[in-house]
């Protein structure tokens, strides 16, 4: 089954904000919706960027009917998430996937937004992009501008991105669709219906605030479950705060790669500018790319 890709954006268009997982701030959500409108966007605030329900933005079914609503409007030409936190997990069965294949639309986020994307290419098989927030959007240090909007819009052909030979852990060269996000939220989808097909797939995962040891078992639960047996190649985004408390227990990356990717032979690069990190590159989730050490480069097919 072909991936869909949404159409391109063009100023003008509608983009919807949403808050499916934790609560935003009103001043920072605003600079961003400023940013969009400034580009030429008319920004639609979802409801659930007024509300808070302890650590998430409203009541369950207040953030699934605000997502919903703006996935089936016809003139709400993207969904761009406000923030990550927590909470897509708890309402992602019901979202109307089906209106996305109909209609589809960029979703744009990160971090929990990871579960929405994940389940949007398993259940209408939707390119999405992971790439800046809402909340990020004022902020220029924050998101590589001329990668996210190479994404969105009809940029002929796809960006190439520069990979240094320092981040080269395993040469090779893979072509595939590029599936992950964040670590975390990847492990926690195994086994569920809305788990993305790795087999045969280009990984990126990256992480914020895990300890090695954490990240080690994650990428263990990955192995234990044979998922990291079928890649074609493996992009590691940047690992922001990772480090350990106790400097003792600090394990290097390249060991713990090297003891989860033992008798594989696909191309690994690591510390790759996405995830939650400044200057972040968007990346199509769902897109074809070639990944290829030889050249340097993570290339991006085209729209």
């Amino acid at each position: 089954m072909r991936s869909i890709v949404p159409p391109a954006l063009a100023p003008g268009d509608r983009i919807g904000v949403a808050a499916p997982g934790g609560p935003v701030r009103r001043e920072s959500v605003e600079r961003g919706m400023g940013y969009l409108a400034a580009r030429g966007f008319r920004p639609v605030a979802g409801r659930s960027l007024e509300r808070r329900h302890a650590y998430l933005a409203g009541e369950d079914h207040e953030r699934l009917d605000d997502l919903n609503r703006l996935i089936a409007d016809p003139d709400i030409r993207a969904v761009w998430f406000a923030r990550g936190g927590y909470g897509s997990a708890r309402i992602v069965q019901g979202v109307d996937f089906a209106s996305l294949r109909r209609s589809p639309k960029a979703l744009v986020g990160y971090s929990d937004i990871t579960v929405l994307q994940s389940a949007a290419w398993t259940e209408a098989r939707l390119q999405t992009f992971h790439g800046p927030l809402v909340t990020e959007l004022g902020d220029p240090a924050r998101f590589d501008e001329a990668s996210l909007w190479s994404a969105l819009s009809a940029t002929p052909g796809g960006p190439s991105y520069a990979v240094p030979a320092a981040s080269v852990v395993r040469p090779g060269r893979g072509e595939g669709p590029l599936l992950g996000g964040c670590l975390s939220l990847l492990v926690s989808l195994v086994g569920t219906p809305y788990e993305p097909p790795l087999h045969g797939s280009i990984l990126f995962w990256e992480e914020v605030n895990e300890e090695p040891y954490r990240i080690d078992r994650m990428l263990g639960h990955l192995r234990l479950s044979g998922r990291l047996a079928g890649l074609r190649g493996m992009v590691v985004g940047r690992l922001v705060g990772c480090e350990a408390e106790d400097p003792a227990n600090n394990l290097p990356l390249a060991e713990i790669l090297a003891t989860h990717l033992a008798g594989t032979d696909y191309p690994v690069v690591v510390d790759f500018p996405a995830g939650h990190c400044d200057g972040k590159v968007t990346l199509p989730i769902g897109g074809e790319v070639l990944l290829d050490t030889s050249a340097l480069s993570l290339t991006i097919s085209g729209r």
